[in-house]
């Protein structure tokens, strides 16, 4: 779960609902910079469907008692953690062997900036290691990658889930000064893209329905929906989270990312 305080409220927005989204943002990259090479239909599947293995996990929120606020995907207990990102993962190799090679290389990036440690960590990164030592047997067999491909296609997942997670992690119209620390820089690894020329790619409201980017990653203005969840503290620790959570309406949530106007 995707989760934020704002007015009273935790807002909560679900890990797949935010996959789909970033998936969405995927669909309209400038393709000119997708190598002609490549998998797109598959990649596409693959952001899309990168955090499904949180589906099962996000329909009932989890109380963090040592925060005081509903478990997040940055303080989810590692175990369960780690068994549903497996579990994810096996669903989209059913679906793309070059998926899954792409998202278990995301989440062992993810891992990595965590800095979290332990001998089921160890084992988990020894069982995707062999998935992707198989998949790129796989791959050799039937269609060998290009050049370049994985390390595009994996700086084209982590911008879309990027500026998805900036979605759900931020109010809209919000002002810079209230941005997230992640993202207050731009978002790191924009600057590979060949239309950036080295720039990081930087966000800003132009108002509550109005995403502005610089410099603008889409072949048009994007407008994207998602839902969402405005969750009552008071209900929260009258009712419990659960409870809170399955009695609070989903609301949708429309914005429009568009080019900063020159």
């Amino acid at each position: 779960m995707i989760c934020r305080e704002q007015d009273g409220y935790w807002v909560m927005l679900k890990q797949h609902e935010h996959g789909l989204l970033a998936g969405k943002f995927a669909e309209f990259f400038k393709e000119e910079h997708v190598p002609e090479e490549g998998r797109r239909a598959e990649v596409l599947r693959a952001i899309g469907n990168h955090d499904r293995g949180w589906i099962d996990l996000d329909e009932t929120p989890f109380w963090n008692d040592a925060e005081g606020s509903p478990y997040t995907f940055m303080d989810f207990p590692l175990v369960p953690k780690l068994t549903f990102y497996r579990r994810g993962l096996d669903e989209i190799e059913a679906d793309t062997p070059y998926g899954a090679l792409l998202c278990s290389s995301h989440y062992e990036r993810l891992i990595e900036v965590s800095g979290e440690e332990g001998p089921e960590l160890t084992a988990y990164l020894k069982h995707e290691e062999a998935r992707r030592a198989r998949i790129h047997r796989h791959l050799e067999n039937s269609k060998p990658l290009v050049e370049g491909e994985l390390y595009y296609d994996a700086r084209l997942l982590q911008f879309c889930d990027d500026l998805s997670l900036y979605l759900g992690l931020s109010e809209p119209g919000s002002p810079k000064s209230e941005e997230h620390p992640w993202f207050r820089d731009g978002f790191s690894g924009s600057e590979d893209f060949s239309f950036t020329a080295g720039r990081l790619i930087t966000a800003e409201w132009q108002d509550q329905s109005t995403l502005l980017l610089d410099p603008f990653p889409f072949t048009e203005n994007v407008e994207v929906s998602f839902k969402l969840r405005r969750v009552s503290m008071k209900d929260a620790e009258s009712k419990g989270i659960a409870r809170a959570y399955s009695g609070t309406a989903e609301e949708e949530c429309r914005i429009t990312v568009a080019s900063r106007p020159e």
